[in-house]
């Protein structure tokens, strides 16, 4: 018996009656949402005539198409684009690097590090070394998806649901974390509190993030949290990467 031919990717398809989705993994990896975040930036750059809307996902870009384009000579060129290079060789342009003060003292942050086989401090020392890339925004406005934390934090979510985890907060599961736009339920466990807001609607960009961002997180005390709340991005320093 044959073995099945595993899928190649980037692998375009058609979404509905105007979406075209350029898919670069069959499941989440950093290799693919590298590739992914690649790909964006540059459709985002050439700013094909007749492409309406670009969104990036953890493995995949959503294009959103004019239906008054010629479709046949579109889908064409999107083809041409997605065949242009190796993706997944291509670095990310504009990089940015978000440094977030956090307190780790989360109601869960030992329940989450025992899961992972640590101790509360060597949780804390491993999450704040490792530089996590915004893989991709979704579920409330503004919020991101980090990730890819060491193999041993990918735990499973929680059977029951926290009925109402804090803005600002920052939960892990599956091998990522997320730092909560709004008061939310969620399955994730809280480890930690930052005074980041990802969205303000009154800032000239409402969103803090951008897909690709890097994030590294600084342990902070549970008062100096509390001292920036005042502060729309919460302490965070912002620097943008040659």
């Amino acid at each position: 018996m044959n073995e099945a031919t595993p899928e190649r990717f980037p692998k375009m398809s058609f979404v509905g009656i105007d979406g075209v989705l350029v898919r670069f993994g069959a499941q989440m990896c950093d290799a693919a949402n590298a590739a992914a975040l690649a790909f964006h930036q540059h459709i985002e750059k050439i700013a094909l005539a007749g492409v309406l809307e670009a969104a990036p996902s953890l493995t995949a870009v959503f294009l959103r198409l004019d239906l008054d384009a010629d479709l046949e000579r579109l889908v064409h060129r999107i083809s041409k684009e997605v065949d242009a290079k190796n993706w997944f060789e291509d670095p990310l342009e504009k990089r940015r690097k978000w440094t977030i003060p956090c307190s780790f003292d989360g109601r869960q942050l030992t329940e989450a590090a025992q899961l992972a086989g640590v101790s509360d401090a060597q949780a804390v020392a491993q999450i704040t070394a490792t530089e996590v890339r915004v893989l991709t925004l979704g579920f409330a406005s503004g919020q991101p998806y980090l990730g890819s934390l060491d193999s041993h934090w990918d735990i499973p979510r929680m059977d029951g649901i926290a009925p109402n985890v804090p803005a600002c907060a920052l939960v892990v599961a599956v091998g990522q974390l997320i730092i909560f736009a709004n008061e939310a339920p969620t399955g994730w466990r809280h480890i930690g509190q930052t005074a980041f807001r990802c969205f303000d609607q009154s800032r000239a960009e409402p969103f803090a993030f951008q897909a690709g961002d890097l994030v590294q997180f600084q342990s902070a005390a549970r008062s100096e949290i509390e001292a920036l709340q005042s502060d729309n991005f919460g302490g965070a320093k912002l620097e943008v990467l040659s």
